[in-house]
């Protein structure tokens, strides 16, 4: 019997491959080619999420940690789980929450979005930044987000997006050949090239908006940022 196709330009062991050799320079290498936005989007992205004291969160997909930390910054006595399958990304997010003395309200550990090692019925919402358009099977990945949502709780997802608009999209060919670019400079040059490539095949907004319908989400919103080239997706379980 053959697996089912994947969403995905490249497998999942492959990418966690990838994400492991770039981990050491992702932080510096989001911030450069980003100009620095990133680090607004993921705070507008928490801020949909509504933190509340004493909630418990998802971050999937958490890299190095950075919307785990935003949220922390947005609420206080949260506990939050970090996941992600690159265990390299994951030793640089456990390093940051050492620093910043987070105790046991932050965990960081490798899972897959796919098969969520979760209870149903666990968290008060769910974030993930940067990571869908790189999981295999996504509509399959929504459905097991929603499954470990309390009734109510909110699924908030950050995302790179082809720009619709026919001038933006000059600009975003102009400057994405620059990406590899410094990617290259800080060692990961073919990594940067595939995630900028991902970008361009991921989906059109509206069509995850109908995914976020078709997993049974309510509410759904697209929020776009910077002309269109990121956007916030949202649903409620």
């Amino acid at each position: 019997m053959n697996a089912p196709e994947r969403d995905t330009l490249i497998s999942a062991e492959e990418n966690r491959e990838m994400f492991d050799r770039i981990a050491k320079n992702y932080d510096v290498a989001n911030r450069a080619i980003s100009m620095g936005m990133d680090q607004g989007w993921r705070k507008k992205t928490v801020q949909l999420l509504k933190p509340f004291r004493g909630g418990r969160y998802l971050d999937i997909g958490t890299g190095t940690g950075d919307l785990v930390f935003e949220i922390v910054d947005q609420s206080a006595n949260v506990v939050i789980d970090g996941i992600d399958p690159s265990i390299q990304m994951l030793e640089v997010a456990k390093d940051k929450a050492e620093k910043r003395k987070l105790g046991d309200a932050v965990s960081f550990f490798p899972a897959d979005a796919l098969d969520l090692p979760m209870e149903s019925d666990t968290y008060d919402g769910i974030v993930s930044g940067f990571c869908f358009r790189n999981i295999e099977r996504r509509q399959k990945a929504l459905e097991e987000m929603r499954r470990v949502l309390k009734p109510g709780g909110m699924l908030v997802i950050l995302e790179a997006t082809y720009p619709n608009n026919a001038l933006v999209r000059l600009g975003y060919k102009m400057y994405t050949p620059l990406v590899p670019m410094i990617g290259k400079f800080l060692g990961g040059g073919s990594a940067y090239k595939y995630l900028m490539d991902s970008i361009e095949d991921f989906p059109r907004p509206d069509t995850v908006t109908d995914m976020f319908s078709a997993a049974g989400y309510s509410k759904v919103q697209c929020k776009p940022m910077t002309m269109g080239t990121v956007c916030i997706f949202s649903g409620k379980k």
